[in-house]
């Protein structure tokens, strides 16, 4: 029974090491644009990675491993065309460093999925944003220097543990969301907890609020009308008729259509404009000065930004304080390491997970089985005006895989029963 115990602990602290590790290059700037650091970060991805693999014997993870990734091939295309990737990349160490950290992501978050359902997940995503918010409130209000921005333009704007206010505030997001999924089944099954993850959900909506983020505003928004839609189609979905989602459909793209023939407005009411603070005038010049050059391989699987030139270059033409050392869409960094064949195979994979989301969606139960197209809702909307997939770090392709391998196991074992 202790021995039990202490591998039930064990694992539990691997995989909330593994969460922050994913994360553990995003909290200095530019902390992962060292080589040195890149390789460090290499070395802990394969030290944890042979502690899966060595515990994985016990209990068959091999085969089952490698069922979920047959049934769930999309996701090897990809993976071959980034390493192959080494061979023309601009940086073509960094390169492999990046790339035997994805393969060790998609173990490791084998693993995970293989383990843990659903709720489980969730509970474990919710303890580490604990985690987050607490170093993160530590850090505003003991050690504002670094915890609050204080850069150009930007002032006062909270940025906890991360190296920038839109990373923070996109976390905070991800966690604000976790706590409210958290809230949704303590009232349905645990009131005892209510008041603790209903205080925690204020909380992190507070914190989203001072991050100043208006791409973490405008994502929460997104998010807690799906959460919302999702817990009234959960309650009353039987009692609808196709006509009523065909009007639901109906009233949908509509909204969005206003929105989208109002963005001058929309984004005027967060004292933005459509420019998305320089992004499309600097997605413009990587379009047409780099991507053209290269556009079916790109620079090499993770290298671009590695080459200061390119930064610089970059900074000059949108006239940025700084380098620029990201592409600020996630999407669009795929296509500058990768190419379009690159960002074409990714997509192989992405709509695949997708799939699984939406299929998962569809039989819930509970809103625990909604969890799988938040997340994916999340990852698409963040992506829009951050890199949150491969560039600084690397935990939301983490969670990817961690649902995407509960999800696949799951289904497996019900078409098996």
């Amino acid at each position: 029974m202790a021995q039990r115990r202490f591998q039930l602990t064990a694992f539990l602290l691997l995989t909330l090491g593994l969460f922050f590790l994913s994360n553990a290059t995003a909290l200095i700037a530019p902390l992962w644009l060292t080589t040195e650091v890149v390789r460090f970060e290499l070395l802990f991805w394969l030290m944890l990675t042979l502690i899966i693999v060595w515990e994985g014997r016990k209990s068959e993870f091999a085969s089952s491993f490698i069922a979920i990734i047959k049934t769930n091939w999309i996701i090897l295309p990809f993976v071959f065309f980034a390493g192959i990737s080494i061979f023309w990349s601009v940086y073509w160490e960094i390169s492999l460093y990046r790339w035997l950290i994805y393969l060790s992501t998609i173990v490791a978050g084998g693993y995970i999925g293989l383990k843990y359902d659903l709720g489980e997940i969730i509970e474990l995503l919710s303890v580490f944003g604990v985690y987050v918010l607490l170093f993160s409130t530590i850090l505003v209000f003991f050690v504002p220097d670094y915890g609050v921005m204080n850069y150009h333009s930007i002032q006062g704007a909270w940025k906890g543990v991360y190296w920038h206010k839109n990373h923070m505030g996109l976390m905070a997001v991800f966690i604000n969301v976790i706590f409210l999924l958290r809230v949704a089944v303590s009232a349905h099954k645990n009131k005892r907890n209510l008041l603790f993850w209903g205080f925690l959900y204020i909380f992190s909506l507070l914190f989203i609020f001072q991050t100043d983020s208006v791409a973490s505003y405008l994502t929460s928004i997104v998010l807690h009308g799906l959460i919302l839609i999702s817990l009234f189609l959960l309650k009353y979905g039987r009692r609808l008729k196709s006509v009523h989602y065909l009007t639901l459909g109906i009233i949908a793209l509509v909204a969005i259509f206003i929105m989208l023939f109002n963005l001058d407005f929309v984004f005027g009411i967060f004292n933005r404009n459509t420019s998305l603070t320089g992004r499309v005038p600097m997605w413009d010049y990587l379009f047409n000065t780099f991507i053209s050059m290269r556009l079916f391989g790109g620079y090499g699987f993770n290298a671009f930004w590695y080459i200061e030139d390119y930064r610089i270059a970059i900074q000059h033409v949108v006239n940025y304080p700084d380098q620029v050392i990201i592409a600020y869409n996630g999407f669009i960094d795929i296509l500058v390491y990768t190419g379009y064949v690159g960002l074409g195979l990714f997509a192989l994979f992405y709509f695949g997970v997708w799939w699984y989301s939406i299929q998962c969606a569809r039989k819930a139960r509970d809103i625990i089985d909604i969890f799988p197209l938040i997340l994916m809702f999340y990852t698409l909307i963040a992506n829009i005006s951050w890199s949150l997939i491969f560039e600084n770090e690397g935990f939301f392709l983490l969670v990817m895989i961690v649902v995407l391998f509960s999800v696949s196991s799951r289904s497996s074992l019900s078409r098996n029963v």
